[in-house]
C-alpha cells in the first residue's frame, strides 16, 4: 500500500480520469513567443512535470482577447493559429498519462493601453486596476458582455479541439475581467450585473453556462475562485457558497480555490513563514456546504500535508505550484518514498517576482528553470581532480555538479560546518524552512561522492598541486566602516555576528542599515510582541534611503515589514548617521540632527564585500581558477546556486 494513498488514487471528472490527486496550478513563466503562442521552451518545462509524475498540469493564464492583451508576455488562445502549440503540449503530456487544463483569462482593467495600441481596457465599472492605475477602463455594455461570452466559448473550443483535456476559467483575486465583475470592491454597477453577489456573479455564471453548451457534455470545466477576498467589504466564504452552487447548476465540474485579492497580494502568493495549506480554514466553509469537488492551493509542498488534507475531507485534490518549479519530479519521489531527495521550495517568491517583471522566470533552488542548458545531462569527457574552496551554496552546488559529472572533487571549508550565509539566512523569524533547503544541498553534495574537508583553511601554499582545476567560493564578509568601528563605542558588531550568536545585544540597540539583513536582524533581536514597557528592550533601525528593504521586490518584504511594524522597533528612514559616542548615535534627517541616547549596542548591517584574495593569489601561481558566488560578485542565494551549477558544468 502506498504511503500516501489519498494523493495517489485517481479522480474522474466527466470523461477525464486523472491518475493522481496532485495538480499544477497556473504559474506565469514568460517563456512565450513574441506572437503569444506556445514555445518549445514552455512545452519542455511542462513536460518535465509530466515526467515527474504529476496528474494534471494547468497552463499559465491564456488570453482569450487579442485586442486587449493582459500583458506583453501572456500566452494566447485567441486565434486559431495558436492551437498548434496547445496540441504539441497536450501530446507531450499525454505520453506520460498527464492531463492538460488551459486557464482562460481576459485582462479586464489590467489590460494596459500601452500594450494594445492605445485601446483602453474594459471592465465592469470605470475604476482603475490597482496594478494598472493610469488606465481608467471603459464600462462594458450588455453587447460587450455578450461579445466576451462568445470569446470565452471560442477559446474553450480551441482548447478542446487542440486535444487539451479541460479548461479553467479565471475568476479569482478581484482580478482580470471575471474576477473584477465578481468583486464588490471593483464592481459598482447598478444593473443586473452588479449589486449583491447575485448580480456580481451573473457574468461568470453566464460564461460557464455558455461554455458548457459550446464544448458539450464530455469536456470538464473548472473555475478558479478566491475562497474569500480577505478585505473589508469583499466577498466572503458565504458569498462563494452561493457562487459555487450556481456554477454547479450550469455544469462546472470542479473548483480551484486560491485566496485574497491583488490589494494584498501576499494573501494569494504566500511567502515563507506562512502556514501550510493556509487557505483551508476558509475553503472548508465552502467545501462543507457544496457538493462540488474542490482543490486548494497555498504552501502545500510536503506529501503528508497534501495527503492529510484529502484524508480529512478538506479538499478532493491538491494544487502544488512552486514546489513543482523547484523539483518537477516531486510526485514521483513522493510515491517512491524518497522525500529526502526532493529539492524543496523555500517560499522566497523569486519565481513569481521574476515572471511578474517580465524576465525569464528564475527559481532559487532550481537553476534549470531560468536556463535549460544548466541541466546535468551527461558525464564529462575527461575526469579531473577538482578543488572547491568554500562550502556555502555556491561551493556546494559547484562541487555536487562536478562530482555528478564524474570529476573527483574535494571541498575545503574552513569552518566546522557547511552552508556559509545560507545558515544564518534561516535564523530570522519565519525563515526556518531555509534550513531544510540547505540540508538538501549538503545531502546532495555528500551523496554525489564529494570529499568534504571541514576545519580546512586553504592558502596558495597549502593547496595541493595535483588539482586540475580550482573553484574559489570563499564568499563575502560584512562591511564594517571605520567611522563606526573606531567611534569609541564599546559594543559594535555585525549583523552576521548577532545571527550566528557570536555576540549578545543589550537593551537599547541601534541597527545601522535597513536593507533585508538589517530588518531581519532587528526583528531577530526584538521582543516577539509589542511588550516595550514590560520587556524594556528598544531596537532602532537607521536607514539612509527613503524606505526599508527596497531591494526585495517580493511579498516576503510586505510580510516582514508588517511584522516589524507590530513590534517595538523604531524605524527611521532618510536618515544618515553623523556621530557616534560611547553611548549614543546621532543622525541627520530632513535637515535636523537627532540623537538616540543610552545606546548599549550598535549592529552594522551595511552590506558585504567579496573575499577573493585567494583566487587572485592562485591565478598568479598559474593555476586554472574559477571564482563564483559572492567571491565573484555579492548577490543572492539564487545567484550563488546558479553560478555554482554553471561552473560545475563547464569543467
Amino acid at each position: 500500500m502506498s504511503k500516501y494513498p489519498n494523493i495517489e488514487k485517481p479522480i474522474t471528472f466527466r470523461g477525464m480520469t486523472v491518475k493522481n490527486r496532485i495538480f499544477v496550478p497556473p504559474m506565469k513563466t514568460n517563456y512565450i513567443k513574441a506572437d503569444h503562442s506556445m514555445s518549445d521552451e514552455i512545452i519542455e518545462y511542462y513536460e518535465e512535470m509530466a515526467k515527474g509524475g504529476v496528474g494534471l498540469v494547468t497552463t499559465e493564464a491564456a488570453e482569450i482577447d487579442g485586442e486587449h492583451l493582459y500583458d506583453g508576455t501572456i500566452l494566447g488562445i485567441y486565434d486559431d493559429s495558436q492551437m498548434e502549440g496547445f496540441t504539441k503540449l497536450a501530446d507531450a503530456l499525454h505520453k506520460y498519462d498527464c492531463k492538460l487544463s488551459v486557464q482562460l483569462i481576459q485582462g479586464g482593467p489590467f489590460a494596459n493601453s500601452k500594450l494594445n495600441g492605445g485601446r483602453m481596457p474594459l471592465s465592469c465599472t470605470p475604476i482603475a486596476h490597482v496594478w494598472n492605475p493610469l488606465d481608467v477602463p471603459v464600462e462594458m455594455t450588455h453587447d460587450d458582455i455578450k461579445h466576451y461570452i462568445d470569446l470565452y466559448c471560442k477559446a474553450a473550443l480551441r482548447a478542446r479541439d487542440s486535444g487539451c483535456d479541460s479548461i479553467e476559467i479565471h475568476a479569482a483575486h478581484g482580478h482580470a475581467l471575471l474576477g473584477s465583475f465578481l468583486s464588490a470592491q471593483v464592481n459598482h454597477r447598478t444593473d443586473e450585473y452588479g449589486g449583491t453577489i447575485m448580480g456580481r456573479s451573473k457574468f461568470l455564471v453566464e460564461v460557464c453556462d455558455a461554455v458548457r453548451k459550446a464544448v458539450g457534455e464530455d469536456f470538464p470545466i473548472s473555475v478558479r475562485l478566491s475562497a474569500s477576498d480577505l478585505e473589508p467589504g469583499g466577498n466572503t466564504a458565504s458569498d462563494n457558497i452561493f457562487v459555487v452552487r450556481q456554477l454547479e447548476e450550469v455544469g462546472v465540474d470542479y473548483v480551484h480555490f486560491s485566496n485574497g485579492t491583488l490589494y494584498d497580494a501576499g494573501t494569494l502568493l504566500p511567502p515563507t513563514g506562512k502556514p501550510r495549506a493556509l487557505n483551508v480554514p476558509i475553503s472548508d466553509e465552502i467545501k462543507q456546504n457544496t457538493k462540488m469537488p474542490i482543490g486548494v492551493v497555498g504552501r502545500i509542498k510536503e506529501p503528508w500535508v497534501a495527503d492529510l488534507m484529502i484524508e480529512q475531507g478538506h479538499m478532493d485534490f491538491v494544487y502544488m505550484g512552486r514546489q513543482m518549479i523547484a523539483d518537477p519530479y516531486s510526485p514521483k519521489k513522493f510515491f517512491e518514498d524518497d522525500f529526502a531527495s526532493v529539492r524543496p521550495c523555500i517560499g522566497c517568491l523569486h519565481c513569481l517576482y521574476t515572471s511578474a517583471i517580465g524576465i525569464t522566470m528564475q527559481c532559487t533552488m532550481n537553476p534549470e528553470i531560468a536556463d535549460a542548458a544548466l541541466k546535468i545531462k551527461e558525464k564529462a569527457s575527461t575526469s579531473k581532480k577538482v578543488a572547491v574552496i568554500g562550502g556555502g551554496p555556491a561551493g556546494l552546488e559547484a562541487a555536487t555538479t562536478a562530482a555528478k559529472r564524474g570529476h573527483e572533487v574535494t571541498l575545503f571549508e574552513k569552518k566546522n560546518f557547511l552552508g556559509g550565509q545560507f545558515v544564518i539566512a534561516s535564523y530570522p523569524p519565519c525563515k526556518q524552512e531555509l534550513s531544510g533547503a540547505l540540508g538538501y544541498l549538503i545531502k546532495e553534495c555528500k551523496d554525489s561522492g564529494v570529499n568534504i574537508q571541514l576545519n580546512s583553511e586553504v592558502t596558495k601554499d597549502t593547496l595541493a598541486n595535483d588539482f586540475d582545476e580550482i573553484i574559489v567560493a570563499t564568499g563575502a564578509k560584512p562591511v564594517m566602516p571605520k567611522f563606526i568601528t573606531e567611534s569609541g563605542h564599546p559594543n559594535v558588531m555585525s549583523a552576521w555576528d548577532v545571527l550566528f550568536g557570536n555576540h549578545v545585544t543589550g537593551m537599547n540597540v541601534v541597527v545601522i542599515g535597513g536593507g533585508s539583513v538589517g530588518c531581519e536582524v532587528a526583528e531577530f533581536i526584538a521582543p516577539r510582541h509589542n511588550y516595550r514597557e514590560v520587556m524594556a528592550k528598544k531596537v532602532s533601525i537607521i536607514e539612509m534611503q527613503d524606505n526599508i528593504d527596497k531591494t526585495d521586490g517580493t511579498y516576503n518584504r510586505d510580510y516582514l515589514v508588517t511584522r516589524l511594524m507590530s513590534k517595538p522597533i523604531d524605524i527611521q528612514c532618510s536618515a544618515k548617521v553623523t556621530n557616534i559616542t560611547e553611548n549614543s548615535v546621532s543622525y541627520e534627517q530632513f535637515g535636523e540632527t537627532k540623537t538616540i541616547e543610552g545606546v548599549d549596542t550598535i549592529v552594522v548591517a551595511m552590506g558585504s564585500s567579496s573575499i577573493n584574495t585567494l583566487a587572485e593569489e592562485l591565478k598568479e601561481c598559474g593555476k586554472l581558477v574559477h571564482t563564483i558566488g559572492d567571491a565573484e560578485k555579492v548577490g543572492k542565494i539564487v545567484d550563488a546556486i546558479a553560478t555554482g551549477r554553471k561552473v560545475g558544468l563547464a569543467i
